[in-house]
């Protein structure tokens, strides 16, 4: 049997490059800013400007790369979305592939965790009560839901005809394997023994005839009792207006009200008002800390007077200080997305080069 191709079809998602690249255009545009002023300030603050204007450069680099890089394959019984850096996987399961209006009369609510900017990937949820996972890099008025092993995922594509037929060829050619597997997992088949020679007939005794009488004896009255118990009548079933009285009797009962637990469900606050918990702080901590502490250096060399050190000298110092912070920052972001056992030790090396930085400074 030839091999199947791990990815079968390339799925062109809607995209809207004006709200793709938007964030991107306001990081570019305020990293140019930022430059322009650091070359006609002076001091600190032309240092602070033209770090500041680089951070911004490369945050609008990276947004760009990254929205620019989301793509949807179809692979056999289930679907990867790739990005700069990951890419996720979904397994198809049983259940049916729907069409949802999201715009327009009678759409859907869709209320994606991080939809601000009119595209989203990653959690939503749908008419306010069901959690999806969400493709969509455009505004579009439909959905395609798929059912996964991570929950139902909408897509936003560019043809739907297009994903529909790459989702039939997908659980198909699945099925192709399925059965190929199952037919490499059954055994052999095994020859059968040859057959006994059948024993000589025996003789029956006295005792062992009468034993058999008995017992054919209690097999008939068994059977007889049986059938004496089918001939009783049974209760007929109720007529069709017995029905139609039951079903007014049911229908002129009033409603029962909402429970309290969907009444109190409709006054929660937003996911988006939640108090983090400790583990959402202590995640952050690699990327707050290294610009907490540039920030309190900084705050301490701004009190404490100009540096005592020769005007080449101190603008190299300070320039290190003042990267050190959003560089550390970042290094803090990579280790949390991909080696999150990283985060204390990218952390401690950020603060460790501040106080060195900010004692030679100060001295």
């Amino acid at each position: 049997m030839a091999e199947l191709p791990p990815q079968i079809a390339f799925v062109q998602l809607a995209r809207d490059r004006v709200r793709l690249f938007l964030a991107p255009a306001v990081f570019i545009g305020l990293a140019a800013a930022a430059v322009a002023g650091g070359l006609l300030a002076g001091g600190p603050a032309r240092i602070s400007l033209l770090a500041l204007g680089a951070l911004a450069g490369l945050a609008g680099i990276y947004l760009g790369s990254l929205v620019s890089s989301y793509r949807l394959l179809v692979e056999p019984g289930g679907l990867k979305l790739r990005w700069l850096g990951g890419e996720r996987r979904y397994r198809l399961v049983h259940g049916s592939v729907t069409r949802v209006m999201v715009s327009g009369r009678g759409a859907a609510a869709l209320h994606p965790r991080f939809g601000a900017l009119g595209w989203a990937v990653g959690p939503a949820v749908l008419r306010g009560e069901e959690p999806i996972e969400l493709i969509r890099l455009s505004i579009v008025p439909a959905l395609i839901v798929v059912p996964t092993d991570r929950g139902r995922l909408g897509i936003a594509a560019s043809l739907e005809s297009d994903l529909l037929t790459a989702l039939r060829h997908a659980i198909s050619l699945q099925e192709r394997l399925d059965e190929a597997a199952a037919r490499r997992a059954q055994p052999a088949p095994v020859a059968a023994p040859p057959p006994e020679p059948a024993p000589a007939p025996r003789v029956l005794t006295g005792i062992e005839r009468s034993l058999i009488e008995q017992r054919l004896a209690a097999q008939r009255a068994a059977l007889a009792a049986a059938q004496a118990a089918a001939a009783i009548p049974m209760p007929q079933p109720p007529t069709p207006v017995a029905t139609a009285r039951a079903t007014a009797a049911a229908a002129a009962r009033p409603a029962p009200r909402a429970s309290r637990a969907r009444q109190r469900a409709r006054w929660q606050r937003p996911a988006w008002l939640a108090v983090p918990g400790p583990a959402s702080v202590a995640a952050a901590m690699p990327i707050a800390l290294p610009l907490i502490g540039a920030a309190i250096a900084w705050i301490a060399i701004t009190i404490t007077g100009r540096p005592a050190l020769p005007s080449d000298e101190a603008r190299l110092l300070l320039l290190g200080l003042a990267l050190i912070g959003p560089i550390g920052a970042i290094g803090g972001f990579i280790a949390r997305t991909w080696y999150p056992r990283l985060g204390g030790l990218v952390s401690a090396s950020a603060i460790a080069s501040l106080a060195m930085l900010t004692r030679n400074i100060l001295a």
